[in-house]
């Protein structure tokens, strides 16, 4: 099981899913198994789509430590599965980089699902902030306009992974086989950072135990 960084990082301030940056990058790394290799060859090749060296630079790193948090499988399903499975699993890969996102995922948007309530509102971040900032110091000190990028591209990603829709509404996902046997490798607690029904935990766990 891989376990993720406890480290309480707060770089996904631009970018958004990064999702068709890292399909091409995973691509890559399928063909090439060798990372520094394979990094270097998309800085060199611009394979980010970025405008300036210093984009292509910071990008392509980003998508690489993203990508590094999934178990090979998953780098492969993001590479050569669907626009869905691509999609999930670079939210899976955001949260299991960024713990603020994989507890903003299981505490607010699964909860809005399974209460009823059904949106995600811009107030609903802030609460939380609040709510974490009370004993996570690296977001009580963090500054108001790096707060709102960060609002701004949590936001972002949920859209782009097709959690929220326009409306902020949260959209229920069935995760594929694949997606599910990715999540299970890295621990089942991250499927609660989906939007998923109870009766779906229930089925997953049901299904973790039997093999």
């Amino acid at each position: 099981m891989f376990v993720t960084n406890g480290a309480y990082r707060l770089s996904f301030t631009t970018g958004g899913l990064l999702r068709a940056e890292a399909v091409a990058m995973a691509g890559l790394l399928v063909a090439t198994p060798d990372a520094a290799t394979a990094r270097a060859q998309a800085v060199e090749w611009n394979l980010v789509q970025q405008r300036t060296a210093a984009s292509t630079l910071r990008v392509t790193r980003e998508v690489v430590q993203r990508l590094s948090e999934l178990p090979p499988a998953g780098v492969e399903l993001v590479a050569h599965g669907s626009v869905d499975d691509s999609r999930q699993l670079m939210w899976l890969a955001a949260c299991l980089r960024y713990r603020f996102l994989r507890d903003f995922g299981r505490e607010v948007v699964r909860d809005r699902l399974v209460s009823g309530r059904g949106i995600v509102g811009l107030a609903d971040f802030d609460t939380f902030w609040n709510l974490q900032s009370s004993w996570v110091d690296a977001l009580r000190d963090v500054a108001d306009s790096t707060r709102s990028k960060l609002r701004q591209n949590t936001f972002r990603m949920l859209r782009e992974a097709g959690l929220l829709d326009n409306e902020n509404r949260v959209l229920p996902i069935c995760p594929a086989p694949g997606v599910s046997a990715v999540v299970a490798a890295v621990g089942d607690e991250l499927l609660l950072s989906f939007p998923i029904h109870d009766a779906q935990v229930a089925a997953f766990a049901g299904r973790d135990g039997a093999r």
